[in-house]
């Protein structure tokens, strides 16, 4: 003999929103990106380094607080005459495995500036808005 389990429709009701909260509680949340910033793909990243705008790329993981505070500097700066030179990309930490791997970056925090293809600039754990904004006017140069 078998046994039922049996829900009442509103307990199926909970059940469910319950569940559906937690599925979407798993899915990887969002990166957040900062005014003026694309997420991060291999191919637009190749191509934004042929162009003739310098590249811009923040490696930003989402329980950081550093990451947040450069963030939001960003969202500050993204208005600049030398912020709109750029072309500027945020890398999931968590994620990126391979441009980690590709631009030798240890740690989440961390901005690269891009010029012709290469690598010209890198700074990590700056969270001072004067600093971020000089790193932002050099590579718009």
């Amino acid at each position: 003999m078998s046994a039922r389990f049996s829900l009442s429709p509103t307990r199926r009701l909970v059940l469910g929103a319950a569940t559906a909260f937690a599925v979407v509680g798993v899915a990887a949340p969002a990166l957040s990106l900062a005014t003026g910033f694309t997420a991060y793909t291999k191919p637009a990243f190749e191509t934004a380094l042929k162009g003739s705008k310098p590249v811009l790329v923040h490696v930003h993981a989402e329980w950081c607080p550093v990451c947040k505070k450069q963030e939001a500097v960003f969202n500050e700066l993204s208005g600049s005459a030398d912020f709109k030179k750029l072309a500027a990309f945020v890398v999931d930490f968590d994620k990126e495995a391979e441009f980690k791997k590709a631009h030798g970056v240890n740690n989440q925090s961390v901005i690269l500036v891009f010029k012709g293809g290469k690598e010209v600039a890198r700074s990590g754990g700056v969270t001072d808005k004067a600093k971020i904004a000089e790193l932002v006017a050099s590579a718009a140069k």
